[in-house]
């Protein structure tokens, strides 16, 4: 029977200068790989992961419509990634518009939005009861942002200004929490999103339909670094990444022919220089799982 090439997927794992985690499980075989799978790790944008879950599951209970539309409040940051932060109006979207640019195009303001909405404490509580317990969403984006220059400050537009120019680095705040592994930051464990990724992909996440949406807006997420570093052009992936400065981090669906394979990778550097290493290690680990279950699906491998 075959199975992962573990003493050397950890051989990459380990001198990696800071720290890592990544589990992958393989449907159809039942293989698993595990390297420090259960440490909560920092996330950057694969919190989104989440607030998605969160968002669907009031849906499905009837608090919320994600056909409601809500205009872009002014007290969110428009800090990172997205589209919304070019607009110069507050546009009126659905909860639904909110969460495509959410996890499409990771958009932070239409994640703040939902998160606002939401509650931190809503989306917690909700991963607690899923068993998900070294998982947390506990701030906004734009505050996470803002940490890292240890602004405690409510978002504003002036204050963006400010944190881009370069005129407002050096606050008060904890800006080593953003880099923690501590449930007071976003974190994750890759064991947690394995599973996740998996009920996803059975339709156990909040209900079928449900999870038939999530798999779509993930299949929307595009890059060929991290997960799909090593495969081919063809092979899908319904997947969310996360990175900021030293973070990197990815996970998803990899639906190879021989079946679909359910992968997460989360790497925090110690310094800032190493932080591409993340990326490469988790693309090296889950080449070697690929290629032991599907060869034709990896790039050099015949």
């Amino acid at each position: 029977m075959k199975s992962f090439p573990a003493e050397e997927m950890d051989a990459v794992a380990r001198p990696f200068p800071g720290r890592i985690g990544v589990c992958i499980k393989d449907l159809n075989t039942g293989l698993r790989y595990e390297y420090n799978a259960d440490e909560p790790l920092p996330t950057a944008s694969v919190v989104k992961v989440s607030i998605m879950i969160e968002l669907f599951r009031q849906a499905h209970n009837g608090e919320l419509s994600l056909d409601d539309r809500y205009r872009m409040r002014t007290d969110i940051s428009s800090h990172g990634t997205g589209t919304l932060s070019i607009m110069r109006d507050y546009p009126e979207l659905t909860l639904r518009d909110y969460c495509r640019l959410m996890m499409g195009v990771s958009d932070n303001m239409a994640t703040d939005m939902i998160v606002h909405l939401l509650t931190p404490e809503s989306i917690n509580a909700t991963l607690d009861g899923m068993g998900y317990h070294n998982t947390r969403a506990n701030m906004q984006l734009g505050v996470w942002h803002y940490l890292m220059k240890g602004v405690v400050d409510t978002p504003s537009r002036e204050l963006d200004e400010a944190i881009r120019s370069g005129e407002l680095n050096d606050g008060p705040g904890d800006k080593d929490l953003p880099f923690a592994s501590d449930l007071r930051n976003n974190v994750a464990s890759a064991n947690d999103l394995v599973d996740i990724m998996e009920k996803i992909h059975a339709g156990k996440m909040i209900s079928p339909e449900a999870s038939a949406q999530m798999v779509e807006m993930m299949k929307v997420v595009k890059g060929d670094n991290r997960i799909r570093q090593y495969l081919k052009p063809e092979i899908e992936t319904a997947r969310k990444t996360g990175g900021s400065g030293r973070i990197k981090a990815d996970t998803g669906i990899v639906y190879l022919p021989t079946g679909p394979m359910f992968v997460a990778g989360l790497s925090t550097s110690d310094l800032a220089e190493d932080q591409v290493q993340g990326m490469e290690a988790v693309g090296l680990i889950t080449r070697m799982a690929y290629a032991t279950v599907s060869p034709e699906s990896v790039l050099g491998v015949e």
